[in-house]
């Protein structure tokens, strides 16, 4: 046994260590409390309290933390680059290089209930972080991987370690989520687990004790059975992303957990992406093609497109209304027609509306567009999101009519605006051209070409006549 003192001290030790293998291996700290690994998970549009934890450091050895936070995971393979790791053991075993085909570590912590309820049968080794919320918008999320040592020697072999994001609170469609499990498999209703979600069990002997099939939902599953791989854990899930769809402004309670099952000898962990537990609104970002990045689009020649992007994407068919669609440039008149309505098939994110300005050879300064789209704030109210186009005259060059002069006398044409570079028929440059005969066929022409990479040209006709012949008069 440990006395008070010296728990102290290995929590002061370990709080302050980083454990780090190799370059491209996963790194891992211990020691932080919940309320700094809630805060490592915490992203944009949710208010969190009343946060409590069970299980993160083992009943009987305090050098054994259950939970920590991960960094280099991309370069690891997990897909996540840094967050927080809840396991079902020791939260630095899930460090490479993967060179024990079953890791793992009682911690003598007890189980879980609901956790328990999901896979039927009693769970060990729990760790769990719960805590309550308020979300700004009416979408939440948060995207993680689920990874273990029981992949692919017990797929469907009766030991199945569980985890799950359980929410409770109002359901905008009606009723209250309780304790509804928000990790499931993409597309469907099924809980992701061991048993779910596979490449089969390792049963007819396969090399590197890889799955031989069947596939079960295996599109989002890594196997990590591979000896001197950069994470211990034998397989794991891509990256998936837990969604539940809300009612802003009004509390709500979730519950992250993880535990063995059937037996506490393999651990499993579920790696959280850090910054991504969120509750955005919808954004609204022009995009102009106009060259050089100039934050505007000019009339007949380039365009903006208006990108909006859900914070989600969702299981069904959406819609976006705009509030109103205004600004000096009229809708239909100036550009091109849009809707005050977007519409978002199932499991689409962003929807591109392409704003064309009309050219209506007329000068009359820069217009703009406004676009206005409510968005709650802060609980206390709604702010009229407002995102403004631009559009630019485009002027067009000019060198004037078709001309006639008398033959030995010169004429200068002049393009007037000033250009980012002149082309003569000639093939001369500059702002002006002056004739020295009749060029071909007669004509004059000059091709320009903008700042903004918008080009245009204009011709005339010049006709030369000849001096008229004077007879002198003869005084006989």
């Amino acid at each position: 046994m440990f006395s008070v003192f010296q728990r102290m001290v290995l929590v002061f030790i370990l709080s302050t260590t980083i454990v780090q293998v190799g370059r491209g291996q996963l790194q891992v700290t211990t020691g932080h409390g919940a309320e700094e690994l809630l805060q490592m998970l915490l992203g944009q549009g949710v208010v969190v309290s009343n946060v409590t934890s069970v299980g993160l450091i083992a009943t009987e050895n305090p050098e054994v933390w259950q939970a920590g936070k991960f960094f280099n995971g991309i370069v690891a393979g997990i897909g996540i680059d840094s967050g927080l790791l809840l396991t079902s053991g020791d939260a630095l075993l899930a460090i490479g290089p993967n060179n024990n085909g079953g890791d793992g570590i009682p911690t003598l912590n007890g189980g879980d209930l609901d956790l328990g309820a999901i896979i039927g049968t009693i769970t060990e080794d729990a760790c769990i972080l719960e805590f309550d919320f308020v979300p700004m918008y009416d979408t939440i999320a948060f995207r993680y991987s689920f990874a273990s040592e029981e992949y692919n020697d017990f797929v469907n072999g009766g030991v199945n370690d569980v985890f799950a994001f359980f929410i409770t609170g109002p359901n905008p469609s009606g009723g209250t989520y309780d304790k509804f499990n928000i990790a499931i498999i993409p597309k469907t209703s099924v809980p992701v687990s061991i048993n779910t979600l596979n490449n089969g069990n390792n049963s007819a002997g396969s090399p590197n004790c890889r799955g031989n099939g069947p596939c079960e939902y295996c599109q989002y599953y890594v196997d990590n059975c591979i000896y001197g791989s950069p994470i211990e854990y034998d397989g794991y899930t891509t990256v998936l992303t837990a969604m539940a769809v809300v009612v802003p402004c009004q509390s709500y309670h979730l519950k992250i957990a993880i535990a063995d099952g059937g037996d506490e000898v393999y651990d499993s962990g579920v790696f959280l992406e850090a910054g991504s537990f969120s509750s955005p609104g919808v954004a609204l970002e022009p995009v102009y093609s106009t060259p050089g990045g100039a934050p505007f689009a000019v009339e007949g020649c380039t365009q903006a497109d208006l990108k909006v992007t859900l914070p989600f994407a969702l299981p069904a068919t959406s819609w976006v209304v705009f509030d109103s669609i205004t600004g000096s440039a009229t809708n239909g008149v100036d550009y091109n027609l849009i809707n005050d309505s977007v519409m978002f098939l199932p499991n689409q994110l962003t929807v591109t509306i392409p704003i064309i300005p009309v050219y209506d050879a007329q000068t009359e300064g820069d217009e703009n567009i406004y676009i206005y789209l409510s968005n709650q704030v802060g609980c206390a109210g709604v702010n009229l999101q407002r995102t403004e186009i631009l559009l630019h005259d485009f002027i067009p060059v000019e060198i004037g009519s078709d001309t006639a002069v008398c033959e030995g006398t010169q004429v200068t044409f002049n393009v007037g605006e000033v250009y980012k570079s002149y082309t003569w028929h000639d093939g001369t440059h500059g702002q002006t051209w002056t004739s020295s005969g009749l060029p071909p066929g007669g004509q004059v022409s000059i091709a320009v070409e903008d700042s903004w990479g918008c080009t245009s040209s204009d011709t005339l006709q010049l006709t030369v006549h000849e001096r008229p012949v004077v007879n002198p008069i003869r005084h006989d």
